[in-house]
C-alpha cells in the first residue's frame, strides 16, 4: 500500500531543471510508465531508484514491487481492499492480479471473486493451479490460444559444443502436445525396464531412461527389444541372438545394439511377430469433464497435466487407441475386509483425494501409500479397508503418522483432522486445508479432545 501511494505521488522536486541545468531537461528528461494498466496514473521512472535506495534492493526488484502494487490497486480494487484488511496475503494478491491480466476486466473480477474464498485452503502452488483452472473456464480465447500453441510444436536437438565436460552429451528440447508427452514418458520407462530385464543393464533408472531415448531413435532396434521382452514373458529364458562379428572380430555395432537378430538385414530388421497392441506402452490419463460442461466454452481437466478446452481434447486424442473406463460411483464402492485395498478401492480413494491428505500438501497421489487412519487389526474385523479409513500419504508423512508424531482422525464429514507435535490443528479436505486454533490456546481438556 505504501509502495503504491509513494509511486503515484512521486515527482521530481520543483526546480530540478534549474539545479541540474540542461542535464535534466535534455539528456535525463523524466519518463513515465503505465505500470498500473488502463486508468491508472503514470509512474515516474525515478520512483524505482528511490525505492531501491530506501529498501537496499536492486532497481529491477524495486520496479517489480512498484508495478505489482500499482497494478493490483487500480485493476482489481476489490482484491486490493481485501488485501488491505489482511484477508489475503499481499504477495498472493499481486500474483493473482498478474495471472488475470490477460482477461477482460469484468471476467477478471468474476474469477477473483470465485478464487478468493477458497485460496487460503491451498499452498501457493495449489492456489494458483486452482486460479488457472478458473481462468480456463471463462477465458473466451482459450481454445484459440491452445490451437495456436499446437501449431508451434517443435523439437530442437543440440550436440556438445566441444567444451570440456559437455562434448560427449547432447540436449533435446521438445514442445509437444500433452498426451504425446505422457506417452513418450511411458515409452522411456518401458524401454528402460527392458534394458535391465532383457539386456542385463544395471545402470540407475535415470541413466537407463537416457539410454532409452537413444534406443527409440533406432526403431528397428527398439522393436526387436520390445518383442524380446514380450517373448520373455512366455519363455522365461529366451535365447538372445548376438549379432555376427565383422572381419576384425568385433561386433558390427555397440554393445547396446547386440540384441538385433544376427540375420537382420535391411527392411526385414524388426519384423513384427507379436500383436502390435501388446508392444505399445500404455498410459493412464484421467479426464474429468463436469456434467454441465457443454458448448464451445467447455473445459476438461487432464489429471496431473493441465486444463484444456474440450475441442482441444478431441484433437489430442485423435488417431490414438483409447480405452474408456466407467465412471466410479464413489458412494457405492463397498468396504473390504483384506489389508491391501483392491484396485477398485485404490482408484476410488485416489479419485476423491487428488492430492496428499496432509496439511497444505499439493503432492499428487499417484504413487503414494494408502494408509489406514485407524490401524488395521488382524482379528478379522470386517470393513476396515474403506474410503472412510484410507488416505493417501507420502512415505515421510506416513512414517510421522505411524510414529504418532502427527495425529489424525476422520470426522463424520470425511475430513482428515490433523494435530501437529506442537499442538496446531488442521482440517484437510479434498478441496484444501483450513488451519484451526492450536489446542494450547484453550487447554487440552478431555471434552475438547473428544
Amino acid at each position: 500500500m505504501l509502495l503504491a501511494e509513494l509511486a503515484e505521488q512521486y515527482v521530481l522536486p520543483r526546480g530540478a531543471e534549474e539545479t541540474h541545468g540542461a542535464l535534466v531537461s535534455d539528456a535525463l528528461i523524466e519518463e513515465v510508465h503505465p505500470f498500473g494498466g488502463p486508468g491508472a496514473p503514470l509512474i515516474s521512472e525515478y520512483a524505482a531508484p528511490e525505492v531501491a535506495a530506501l529498501l537496499g534492493i536492486s532497481r529491477r526488484k524495486a520496479t517489480i514491487l512498484i508495478e505489482g502494487a500499482v497494478h493490483l490497486k487500480w485493476q482489481l480494487p476489490g482484491l486490493y481492499e481485501r488485501m488491505s484488511r489482511l484477508l489475503v496475503e499481499a504477495d498472493r494478491a499481486v500474483q493473482a492480479s498478474y495471472s488475470v491480466s490477460g482477461l477482460p476486466p469484468e471476467l477478471a473480477r468474476i474469477v477473483i471473486e470465485r478464487w478468493l474464498p477458497i485460496q487460503e485452503r491451498y499452498s501457493w502452488t495449489g492456489a494458483f493451479n486452482k486460479l488457472s483452472e478458473l481462468i480456463a473456464e471463462v477465458d473466451p480465447h482459450r481454445a484459440e490460444e491452445e490451437a495456436q500453441a499446437l501449431q508451434q510444436r517443435q523439437v530442437t536437438v543440440t550436440t556438445g559444443k566441444g567444451n570440456l565436460g559437455d562434448a560427449a552429451v547432447g540436449y533435446i528440447e521438445a514442445t509437444v502436445d500433452v498426451v504425446d508427452a505422457k506417452l513418450f514418458d511411458a515409452a522411456l520407462t518401458q524401454i528402460a525396464g527392458l534394458l535391465q530385464s532383457v539386456h542385463g543393464d544395471d545402470s540407475p533408472m535415470a541413466i537407463r531412461r537416457a539410454k532409452a531415448f537413444g534406443v527409440l531413435s533406432r526403431p528397428a532396434y527398439a522393436l526387436a527389444l520390445i518383442q524380446r521382452g514380450a517373448q520373455a514373458e512366455s519363455d522365461p529364458s529366451p535365447s538372445l541372438p548376438i549379432e555376427q562379428e565383422a572381419d576384425d572380430r568385433q561386433p558390427r555395432h555397440s554393445d547396446s545394439d547386440r540384441l538385433l537378430p544376427g540375420s537382420c538385414t535391411g527392411h526385414t530388421c524388426g519384423t513384427i511377430t507379436i500383436p502390435i497392441e501388446k508392444l505399445l506402452p500404455k498410459v493412464g490419463i484421467e479426464v474429468v469433464i463436469d456434467a454441465d460442461a457443454v458448448g464451445a466454452d467447455a473445459v476438461a481437466r487432464i489429471d496431473e497435466a493441465t486444463v484444456i478446452a474440450t475441442t482441444t481434447l478431441a484433437e489430442l486424442l485423435g488417431g490414438k487407441s483409447v480405452q474408456l473406463r466407467p465412471v466410479i460411483d464413489l458412494p457405492r464402492v463397498p468396504s473390504e475386509h483384506q489389508y491391501r485395498p483392491s484396485l477398485a478401492m485404490r482408484r476410488a480413494v485416489l479419485r476423491r483425494w487428488r492430492h496428499e491428505a496432509f496439511p497444505f500438501s499439493h503432492r499428487r497421489t499417484g504413487g503414494l501409500d494408502l494408509d489406514h487412519v485407524q490401524p488395521y487389526r488382524s482379528d478379522g474385523t470386517p470393513g476396515q479397508t474403506s474410503q472412510r479409513n484410507l488416505i493417501p500419504l507420502g512415505r515421510g508423512n506416513h512414517r510421522a503418522k505411524t510414529a504418532r508424531l502427527w495425529m489424525v482422525r476422520i470426522d463424520n464429514l470425511g475430513r482428515a483432522l490433523w494435530e501437529s507435535p506442537l499442538g496446531y490443528r488442521y482440517v484437510v479436505t479434498p478441496y484444501g486445508t483450513e488451519p484451526v486454533l492450536p489446542l494450547r490456546l484453550y487447554g487440552r481438556d478431555r471434552q475438547r479432545s473428544a
